[in-house]
């Protein structure tokens, strides 16, 4: 992809963890690569499908200046965070903060911290069974919004049969497609903080919930551990979840089982 390189931008700041570097302030270089398609930008000279690096160099220093922080890594994710927010055609960005007067008692040119993100589609699949269900998967939906989750694409909501056994009223799910520059680790935090924020308590497993919030995809990643299972384990046997993704996204091909949505789909209705 075509990049975009800022290299040693220089910006005098207070972070530090000492005392002294928050109040004698210290020099700070900010290098970064920005990636995004060029190609409107080049052809049509659209300044709109482009990045204005001066300002942009401007912004950093601003966003740089406004805070004190003790760690140069929070410092680096909040400008990795604020230009993705701010600049919704890169898709993906690799920063460099340096440090060179960084309070080591030892011959040092510069100590640095690098932070690579780039922006990814993932699936989540909402059900509500308690209070006024459609409500509340549109409020998880606004909470992922006011998170910087960017919202693709939502499924028609679904009235299902409870899954899993336990006795209970019948469900609201839908699933909606997202674009989120979060590790996949990093969006289930923050999908379980939003199930939370909204009330919901685990006392019955597969039991009746204000809010469920199921990381379904991150475009083909397979992963497995204790807090995570990537593609979601159950996908091949709800049926409402696989009416609700060939909905939105038939040709989907399920990382492990190498087929697309609709043909699971269809297997399934059977």
């Amino acid at each position: 992809m075509d990049q975009l390189q800022i290299k040693d931008l220089e910006i005098f700041a207070y972070h530090g963890l000492f005392p002294s570097e928050k109040e004698l302030g210290q020099k700070f270089v900010v290098s970064a690569i920005l990636f995004y398609d060029m190609t409107k930008a080049a052809t049509d000279l659209d300044l709109t499908a482009s990045v204005h690096y001066g300002e942009l160099c401007q912004q950093w220093t601003t966003w740089f200046q406004e805070s004190t922080e003790d760690l140069i890594e929070t410092v680096a994710y909040k400008l990795v965070e604020r230009t993705f927010e701010a600049y919704p055609l890169v898709q993906e960005i690799k920063l460099e903060l340096k440090k060179p007067w960084a309070p080591v008692h030892l011959p040092l040119d510069t100590c640095s911290v690098t932070i690579h993100r780039r922006k990814q589609r993932a699936f989540i699949a909402l059900g509500s069974n308690m209070g006024d269900k459609q409500a509340n998967l549109k409020q998880a939906i606004e909470k992922m919004r006011a998170r910087g989750i960017h919202i693709l694409k939502e499924s028609s909501v679904l009235t299902t049969e409870p899954w899993g056994g336990v006795e209970q009223d019948s469900f609201a799910n839908q699933v909606v497609e997202v674009e989120t520059w979060l590790p996949a680790p990093v969006l289930l935090e923050n999908l379980l903080a939003i199930e939370s924020e909204m009330g919901r308590v685990r006392e019955v497993h597969w039991g009746p919930r204000l809010i469920d919030l199921d990381l379904l995809f991150v475009e083909d990643q397979v992963l497995y551990t204790d807090d995570l299972i990537l593609p979601h384990p159950y996908i091949a046997e709800r049926l409402f979840v696989l009416e609700s993704l060939q909905e939105i996204a038939p040709y989907f091909i399920h990382p492990t089982l190498k087929q697309p949505i609709r043909n699971l789909y269809d297997a399934l209705k059977k």
